[in-house]
């Protein structure tokens, strides 16, 4: 049976209706059987697990039974109380017949709407069985003061003279508290399908927002990464390629009539088709490294820190953190996020040495890097220097975010350096965070870092590790520059 998202909301009903009123009374007799019947079904699995995991053959049947009760509660406040059922997309298994629907039921026990809703029937039990026990009580109440001032008049309760007057009015009250604690308990049982199986549209918008703004992020990536790659081809390898072909050219027509010179220009041809094939070679690392495919992310990282221009300190710790694992996509974009901040730092920082650290949580993957240059570094989108704001667009859609501010300590030059951005020889500091998984979330701007505003359409962005992750490291690659 499958759940279908309720895609237009129900017209408005009164929130006290007779169908509302007739749930606590079901809830109720619920309350009386069937309640308690699941907590020992659920209570004596847990306690038997540890003999040989028999506690499974209660588990197994319970837990199947409880996606059907979750389903049926949904519908139940849709139809009783009016309610707008909203459930994200869920995982759906390839294969067909037993095994598919096997495992169909174990993605759905993997689901927070799932254990939501096994803990909304409970709960709607346990309230409207608590308000439908007063209901009747009080019902009692009023019931036998009424029969009892009808039939006998005035009582002696103990020191207490009970007159009919009082009965009468007692037998009222009564029977007002009792109507009172039965639309509290239909109340209460909308609130509580409101606030735990109900959902929310608005956020079904923030889903829909997010997963259009990572999508967006890898459009901007990929854009960014062909247009450099055409660059680097249309700049470099091109007119290499270009000046090889005229020179075997050359060399061939005066094969004959001068063989030294013919000689002479297959040599330099040689040696022009192979520093093709290293730019070949150095373009295609760019676009994926085979050592991160082959070797693993800190492999990569310490590859990249032996190429450096300048001194890098590299302290890698991808620990296995109990979260997933590191998927390649965000190995990937950890490697270029180090690679192009080495670059820049090489380039324009005008530092003396750099440090890397990348170090792994349950829930994020976490990559700084830090130079003692003269800062002022800047994501900008004015097709001058867009490698941060390429970087920018790569985390983001991983849903994470990347922050540029200066460095906690100063510089080690003396006296301030001048640069465009304004820096003043306090060095960069470079963060990204990429989630491991899960919806993405505010994050605090890192300690010590004083986060700088970027340019226009340079938002902010966050992915996971292998297993067999290496322990914790630190390496300092002294490169002469």
């Amino acid at each position: 049976m499958d759940d279908t998202p309720v895609r237009r909301e129900p017209p408005p009903r009164p929130r006290l209706t007779p169908s509302s009123l007739a749930s606590v009374a079901v809830g109720g007799l619920l309350f009386g059987t069937w309640f308690w019947i699941s907590l020992a079904v659920l209570v004596t699995g847990l306690s038997a697990l540890p003999a040989l995991g028999s506690g499974l053959l209660l588990l197994m049947p319970w837990l199947l039974v409880m996606q059907l009760v979750v389903r049926i509660e949904r519908r139940r406040a849709v139809a009783i109380h009016g309610l707008l059922v909203i459930l994200p997309a869920q995982r759906r298994s390839r294969r067909t017949g037993v095994g598919g629907w096997l495992q169909n039921r174990w993605f759905e026990l993997g689901t927070g709407a799932y254990w939501r809703g096994v803990l909304h029937h409970h709960l709607a039990i346990l309230v409207t069985g608590l308000f439908f026990l007063a209901f009747v009580l009080l019902l009692w109440g009023g019931w036998t003061a009424a029969e009892v001032a009808l039939a006998h008049g005035a009582v002696e309760l103990g020191s207490l003279d009970l007159s009919r007057w009082l009965l009468g009015v007692t037998a009222m009250v009564c029977l007002l508290l009792a109507a009172v604690m039965l639309a509290l308990g239909a109340l209460a049982d909308r609130g509580l399908a409101r606030g735990l199986i109900s959902g929310s549209e608005e956020e079904l918008r923030e889903q829909v927002a997010e997963l259009a703004e990572r999508r967006q992020g890898a459009v901007d990536a990929a854009s960014q990464e062909r247009l450099r790659i055409e660059r680097d081809l249309h700049d470099g390898v091109q007119p290499r390629l270009v000046n090889l072909a005229m020179t075997l050219g050359i060399a061939r027509s005066a094969i004959r009539a001068d063989p030294e010179r013919a000689e002479r220009l297959v040599g330099e041809a040689h040696a022009e088709a192979k520093a093709v094939m290293t730019d070949l070679r150095q373009l295609a690392r760019g676009i994926h490294p085979a050592v991160l495919t082959d070797r693993g992310l800190d492999a990569a990282l310490s590859a990249l820190a032996a190429r450096s221009r300048i001194p890098v300190e590299l302290e890698v710790d991808l620990s296995t953190g109990g979260g997933p694992e590191l998927d390649r996509e965000r190995e990937a974009v950890a490697y270029f996020v180090v690679a192009e901040a080495l670059t820049n730092v090489a380039k324009h920082a005008e530092a003396t040495r750099a440090q890397v650290t990348v170090t792994r949580s349950s829930e994020e993957l976490q990559v700084l890097v830090e130079d003692d240059g003269r800062g002022g570094a800047q994501m900008r989108r004015d097709g001058r220097s867009t490698g941060l704001a390429g970087l920018t667009d790569r985390v983001r859609a991983t849903g994470g975010t990347l922050e540029v501010g200066d460095a906690p300590g100063e510089g080690t030059r003396e006296g301030p350096l001048e640069d465009p951005g304004g820096g003043r020889g306090r060095g960069t500091a470079l963060r990204a965070s990429i989630p491991l998984g899960g919806p993405l979330a505010a994050r605090p701007a890192p300690r010590g870092i004083a986060p700088r505003t970027a340019a226009p359409g340079a938002p902010t962005t966050s992915g996971a590790t292998r297993s067999d992750s290496p322990a914790p490291r630190t390496t300092t690659q002294e490169v002469p520059r």
